[in-house]
């Protein structure tokens, strides 16, 4: 039981100070924050830190990650099951959408890490880790089920090739969703321009994708 304590009271403290450091980086640019600030944030030492953490690159590596995990999570529970593929690929873009809204600090946190990420002075072992985690989400992409439920249900093309269309849709609808997250946050809302952009991407996007069979039927 004390080992079991000891581990408990171990994972608190990591998961406290992965939730400090995203708070303070919401709040201001991740380079201006600190040890010291991620320490107060948490109620624990620096020791306790350093238990955990080599370095504020890491932890920012460790937000990144959790960010990154939660918005495919949210996108991913979006469908039902008894949607065909392309209704669970039009409410998982929706989704998508939504959660870019609900979080916009988030998503101008992934375009900030993006840019900077080069840049780190971070060990090799860090950045093979962190390729491995995005490797690991492009291998099985989040958008696969509804992209070969869609060919196999008849409802998109049957020579759109899943992970390809995966990689381009990610890559684009982050593109929009971060263009949208630099603009004010009292500007959110469902008649703005940047919105109506994104909702319009995905509607010419799923056309694209719809087989020629599911189009006339509509």
């Amino acid at each position: 039981m004390t080992e079991n304590w000891h581990q408990n009271l171990k994972n608190k403290n990591r998961e406290e100070l992965i939730a400090a450091a995203k708070e303070l980086v919401m709040k201001q640019s991740f380079l201006k924050v600190n040890i010291k600030d991620v320490c107060h944030v948490a109620g624990v030492s620096r020791v306790t830190f350093y238990k955990h953490f080599q370095s504020m690159n890491e932890i920012v590596f460790e937000v990144q990650m959790e960010i990154l995990e939660s918005m495919t999570e949210f996108v991913r529970r979006a469908p039902t099951a008894e949607m065909n593929g392309k209704q669970m690929l039009t409410s998982m873009l929706d989704a998508w959408i939504n959660y870019a809204g609900q979080h916009p600090n988030f998503i101008k946190f992934i375009l900030l890490f993006d840019l900077h990420y080069e840049a780190y002075d971070s060990n090799e072992e860090l950045k093979e880790r962190y390729k491995h985690f995005v490797n690991q989400g492009k291998e099985r992409h989040f958008l696969i089920d509804a992209l070969e439920a869609g060919i196999q249900d008849g409802s998109l093309k049957s020579d759109a090739e899943p992970l390809k269309t995966a990689h381009f849709i990610f890559t684009s609808m982050m593109a929009l969703l971060q263009k949208m997250s630099l603009t004010p946050k009292e500007d959110w809302n469902g008649e703005s321009q940047d919105v109506q952009m994104a909702n319009r991407f995905v509607g010419m996007l799923v056309q694209y994708l719809s087989s020629e069979s599911d189009e006339s039927s509509i």
